[in-house]
């Protein structure tokens, strides 16, 4: 089941348990913006699309392609392949 909001879009939960309490997890969008940081296990509801994940900012990154409601863990995600680090994309003004 999916989760639709009042601005007509669908939105998936994922969550992703860290290795350990104090693991820092930073999630990005495909574009290199933060999107959110947690510490232990993040938990959020997103629109579908092509997201990255690192355990530590500045290691390495892992792709994540939300198509659906996840629960993941560090080490599954660890075992996938791993991705480059998308370059941030400024729009000019």
């Amino acid at each position: 089941m999916t989760d639709e909001y009042d601005d007509g879009r669908t939105y998936f939960d994922i969550e992703i348990e860290g290795r350990s309490a104090d693991t820092e997890i930073w999630l990005a969008d495909d574009a290199g913006h933060l999107v959110q940081k947690e510490v232990g296990t993040l938990r959020s509801s997103l629109i579908p699309g092509d997201y990255v994940v690192e355990f530590g900012l500045g290691t390495t990154c892992y792709p994540i392609h939300l198509r659906d409601h996840v629960e993941l863990t560090q080490r599954e995600i660890e075992a996938g392949p791993s991705c480059a680090r998308p370059k941030v994309r400024l729009l000019d003004e």
